[in-house]
C-alpha cells in the first residue's frame, strides 16, 4: 500500500468514526494522533481542548503533561478535508508553531486564564500553565497534519517560548504512514554515543562466536543516562515492562541520598541496569560503543528515574555517578521470545513477573485466538458475519493484508472491519471502565492498562486463565459496542463541550453501578447478538451522561478550572457515585438477574474446557512425531521425565498410526513446559 492508497483509507476510517459529520473529523484526527502518541510512549496521556481564538491569533487543540520531566507537550492540528494528500509548506508550519507559542505566553499573563469560560477544556490547560510555570522545564510543541511535509521547508524554529527550553516537531502525514505500516511498536530511538564523547563508551564485549546474542558490559556515566532519558522519557523503558511496572518518577530514598552524598559510591550500591538494542555500532577493536539503535531498559527504570530526578529537582552532582549496564542486542524477529525471558530474570524482586503481560503471554493470545475463531452476528439487515480483531502486538492488524492484492484486501476487510479492531490498551478500557473504575480509566490508556495488568495477572494465575473463556470474549465485545456507540453520539450532543474520553467513561460506570444496585446484571450476550446499541439503551445513557457532564464540569472548591485531574480522583467517582439516577423500564430488556449469570459462566467453563481439551490435542498432533522424538533424544541424556510422561511421549512419537488422547496430550504438554524449563531447545 503506497502512501496515497493509505491516505484514502485512512480518510475512510476518520469519517466512519466521526460519524460521517464532517465537522467532527478534526477533533476525531486529534484524537487519533494523541492516542497514537501515547500508545508510541511520547506523552503519558493527553486532554482535547480544540481551541482557536483567530482574532488573537491563537490556537491548541491538545495538550499533555508528564511529571516525572515537568514537561509541557501541545498540539495543534493542521487539518485538511480537501480529499487529497497536500503539501505542508513552511508558512503554514511556521505560523502553526507561533499560534501555540502565542497561547503559552498567553496563559503567562495572569488575568488570561480567568478570561476563558470554565466550561471550555482549555480554561484546564490556562489554569495549569498559570500555575506551574515556575516548575515547567521543557515545552514541546507539535504540529500534527494530514499533509506532507514538503521537502522544501528547511527548518523547524529555534527560538524560545517564554522564557522556556522549547521543542519543536511535526507528525505530518509521511510520518503517520511509517509509524502504521511498519508494523513496530514504536519509531526507530537512534542514540549517537559519540555526540557525548568522540570515541564513544568503553565496553566489554561478552559473548563468544558467530551463533552467540551479542552482549556489552559497559559502564555509563550518570549525566549521559540522564540526558537520555530527558530526550525520549518512557520512549526509553520497553513498553510492556513500563506498563506492567507502573513506572513512577518518585526518587528512591536510597538513591537520592547516595547521588546528594556520596555519588562515587553509587556505582557500588547499586545493582545497575538490563538493556536491550537491535542494533549497535563500535569501533573496529569492538571495544566502545559508538551507537545504539532502539535501546530499550528492561530492568533499571527506577534507577534511571532517581538519577535524572535528583539531577535536575535536588540539582545532585551526576559527574561522579556511574552506573553499570548489561545491554543485549536482539533482533526484531526475537525480541516476543527473548526480551520477556530478559526482563523475567532480570525483575525477580517483583511477585507478579514483568514478563507476565508481555504480548505472548497466554492471555494475550487466548484472546487473539477467540477474535480469529468466533463469528459475531450480522446485524439487522446486513448477512456478512465478521470478527472482532485483537490486535495482540502493535502492527498486527495491517501487516494481514499488507501484502494482499487489491480484491483479497477487500475480502479481508469485509470480514475484519477496521472499525472492529481493538488493542490491548482498549481493552482495558472497556473492561475496567465497566468494573466502576472510570477515574483509573480516566488517568489515560498506558496508566489504566498498568493497573488492570497487575489485577489480570493475579486473575490469571489464581485459576489458570479459566474464567477468560468465549463467553467473557462476547461480552467484551459487547462492553466494546457501548462505549464506541456512546463515544460517538456524545461527540453530537447539544449539551457538549469536551471532555469526552471522561464523560463516555463514567457515564457506563454509573450505568454499570445503577444496574449493580438493583441486583440485576447488564446482558452484554444480547448486545454481542445485536451488534449495536439498541435505541432505549443509547437514550438512558445519553441521560446519564448529561448529568455526569455536569458534575464533571463543576468539581468542588477551588478546582473548579481542572477538570481533568478532578475525573481522575476518586471523589469524583464518588460524587457519580451518590448522584441519584432511575433506571428506565425500557432497559430491563437488556438486563438479566445473577442466576442466569451464573448459568451462563457455568455453561461457558464447561464448554472452554472441552475446547481447551481439542486445542492441547490438536496441538501434539500438529507438532508430529519427529517434534516428539526431539524431546525423547533430549530426555535419554537429561533423565527429567517420569514414567507415565515417557509413556505418552511414546505414544507421540508414533503420530499418526497412534494419536494421543485430549488426557494424554494433558501429561504431555505440561512435560514439554517443565522440559523446556530444565533446557530443552527445540530448535536445536
Amino acid at each position: 500500500m503506497n502512501i496515497n492508497e493509505y491516505f484514502e483509507e485512512f480518510a475512510q476510517e476518520l469519517r466512519a468514526e466521526a460519524g460521517a459529520e464532517e465537522n467532527f473529523l478534526r477533533s476525531t484526527f486529534v484524537e487519533h494522533m494523541c492516542s497514537l502518541m501515547e500508545a508510541e510512549g511520547f506523552i503519558p496521556d493527553y486532554t482535547s481542548t480544540n481551541f482557536k481564538h483567530t482574532s488573537k491569533g491563537l490556537a491548541v487543540d491538545a495538550w499533555s503533561y508528564d511529571e516525572n520531566l515537568m514537561k509541557l507537550t501541545l498540539f495543534v492540528a493542521d487539518y485538511r478535508d480537501s480529499g487529497k494528500l497536500e503539501p505542508l509548506i513552511q508558512g503554514e508550519v511556521n505560523d502553526s508553531f507561533k499560534r501555540l507559542g502565542r497561547f503559552v505566553e498567553a496563559c503567562f499573563k495572569p488575568d488570561y486564564a480567568r478570561s476563558l469560560d470554565e466550561s471550555m477544556p482549555v480554561t484546564g490547560l490556562a489554569w495549569h500553565i498559570s500555575e506551574t510555570k515556575d516548575t515547567i522545564k521543557q515545552l514541546s510543541l507539535v504540529i500534527i497534519s494530514n499533509a506532507a511535509l514538503s521537502s522544501r521547508v528547511a527548518k523547524l524554529p529555534k527560538e524560545s517560548v517564554a522564557g522556556l527550553n522549547t521543542q519543536y516537531d511535526i507528525w505530518d502525514f509521511a510520518r503517520i504512514y511509517r509509524s502504521e505500516t511498519s508494523g513496530r511498536e514504536r519509531e526507530d530511538i537512534e542514540i549517537n554515543l559519540s555526540e557525548f564523547d568522540k570515541d564513544g563508551i568503553s565496553c566489554l564485549p561478552a559473548y563468544l562466536g558467530e551463533d552467540s546474542m551479542k552482549s556489552y558490559l559497559m559502564v555509563m556515566p550518570g549525566s549521559i543516562l540522564a540526558t537520555l532519558y530527558e530526550r525520549h522519557g518512557e520512549r526509553l523503558l520497553e513498553q510492556n515492562v513500563r506498563t506492567f511496572l507502573q513506572f513512577r518518577g518518585n526518587i528512591n530514598k536510597g538513591m537520592r541520598n547516595t547521588i546528594i552524598n556520596e555519588p562515587h559510591m553509587f556505582f557500588s550500591y547499586n545493582n545497575g541496569l538490563s538493556a536491550t538494542a537491535e542494533d549497535v555500532a563500535t569501533n573496529k577493536d569492538g571495544d566502545r560503543l559508538l551507537s545504539i539503535r532502539n535501546l530499550q531498559i528492561v530492568n533499571g527504570g527506577q534507577t534511571t528515574a532517581s538519577i535524572f530526578t535528583a539531577g535536575r529537582k535536588e540539582h545532585g552532582d551526576l559527574s561522579k555517578v556511574y552506573v553499570q549496564v548489561k545491554l543485549s542486542v536482539v533482533a526484531p524477529e526475537q525480541v516476543e521470545e527473548v526480551v520477556p525471558r530478559i526482563s523475567e530474570y532480570a525483575n525477580t524482586q517483583n511477585k507478579v513477573s514483568a514478563a507476565d503481560f508481555f504480548s505472548n503471554h497466554p492471555f494475550h493470545r487466548k484472546i487473539e485466538e477467540f477474535s480469529r475463531r468466533l463469528w459475531a452476528p450480522a446485524p439487522a439487515g446486513l448477512v456478512q458475519q465478521t470478527h472482532w480483531f485483537y490486535e495482540r502486538a502493535r502492527g498486527q492488524f495491517i501487516n494481514k493484508y499488507a501484502s494482499l492484492k487489491y480484491a483479497e484486501v477487500k475480502k479481508f476487510l469485509l470480514k475484519n472491519p477496521k472499525a472492529q479492531m481493538f488493542t490491548k490498551t482498549d481493552l482495558a478500557k472497556y473492561v475496567r471502565t465497566f468494573d466502576e473504575l472510570p477515574h483509573e480509566v480516566s488517568k489515560g490508556a498506558q496508566k489504566n492498562f498498568s493497573s488492570f495488568a497487575g489485577e489480570l495477572g493475579r486473575a490469571w494465575e489464581k485459576n489458570a486463565g479459566n474464567d477468560f473463556n468465549e463467553l467473557w470474549f462476547k461480552q467484551l465485545v459487547g462492553k466494546a459496542i457501548l462505549f464506541r456507540q456512546l463515544d460517538s453520539r456524545i461527540l453530537r450532543a447539544g449539551w457538549y463541550t469536551g471532555y469526552k474520553a471522561n464523560i463516555v467513561a463514567y457515564a457506563l460506570a454509573k450505568f454499570s453501578n445503577m444496574v449493580a444496585d438493583s441486583d440485576s446484571h447488564i446482558d452484554f450476550l444480547k448486545i454481542w447478538e445485536l451488534q449495536t446499541m439498541p435505541e432505549s439503551l443509547a437514550e438512558q445513557l445519553m441521560r446519564i451522561a448529561e448529568k455526569v457532564n455536569g458534575i464533571l464540569l463543576n468539581p468542588p472548591g477551588s478546582a473548579t478550572s481542572n477538570v481533568s485531574e478532578w475525573a481522575k480522583s476518586e471523589r469524583c467517582w464518588n460524587a457519580v457515585k451518590a448522584d441519584k439516577m432511575e433506571l428506565d423500564d425500557s432497559v430491563s430488556e437488556f438486563l438479566i438477574d445473577a442466576e442466569r449469570e451464573q448459568e451462563l459462566e457455568s455453561d461457558a467453563a464447561k464448554d472452554d474446557e472441552i475446547q481447551v481439551g481439542v486445542h492441547t490435542q490438536t496441538y501434539v498432533i500438529e507438532k508430529g512425531a519427529d517434534y516428539w522424538r526431539g524431546l525423547l533424544a533430549w530426555d535419554n541424556t537429561n533423565r527429567k521425565l517420569t514414567e507415565k510422561e515417557l509413556g505418552v511421549l511414546n505414544t507421540a512419537c508414533q503420530i499418526p498410526k497412534k494419536l494421543p488422547s485430549e488426557k494424554q496430550a494433558d501429561v504431555l504438554v505440561a512435560a514439554e513446559k517443565r522440559a523446556k524449563l530444565e533446557g530443552f531447545f527445540p530448535d536445536k
